[in-house]
């Protein structure tokens, strides 16, 4: 008798807390739409961090990109937004090029690596195939740079294609 109230016990602290981890997680998107970035950030950035849930980490990452809000941190922003691309998603694959591309200034990799994400977002997310920066990003490299761009995008896709879109 006494294991089976300890069974139940677990069953409903296990329930409880199922239940106040989505509804976190749907606070969190309910305050991203509404454009509630910094509540949307505190409801979803420990799920972002122990799950492996794309949306989440997309805007836990889109928050640290936003240079207006308190908790800017580049190195976070493009952590996150690259654990969402890497499970096909689009827009972070999107986002995540965009960032890339500004730091071409830096170095030539970050632009072959801004095209493949931008390629990679074309390919897998037909809102992000309309995007025109992959032509503009295009045209600022060389042949040698595209051939390079292209070889991680076919090793990439090969990782990409053996997994579910993320949604």
């Amino acid at each position: 008798m006494k294991l089976l109230r300890y069974l139940i016990l677990i069953g409903i602290i296990s329930s409880i807390s199922i239940t106040a981890q989505v509804s976190d997680f749907q606070r969190g998107l309910e305050a991203f739409n509404a454009h509630k970035y910094e509540k949307a950030f505190t409801n979803l950035e420990k799920y972002a961090r122990d799950s492996n849930d794309c949306i989440s980490q997309y805007i836990v990452g889109y928050c640290y990109a936003d240079t207006s809000l308190s908790m800017t941190n580049d190195s976070l922003a493009d952590y996150f937004l690259l654990q969402a691309s890497e499970q096909k998603y689009g827009r972070a694959m999107g986002m995540l090029a965009v960032r890339y591309f500004e730091k071409q200034s830096y170095d030539k990799y970050w632009t072959i690596m801004a095209y493949v994400w931008a390629e990679l977002a074309a390919f897998y997310d037909p809102i992000q195939s309309v995007n025109s920066r992959r032509k503009f990003i295009k045209e600022s490299l060389d042949e040698s740079e595209i051939q390079k761009g292209n070889e991680i995008i076919a090793e990439k896709k090969k990782i990409l294609n053996q997994i579910e879109t993320c949604m």
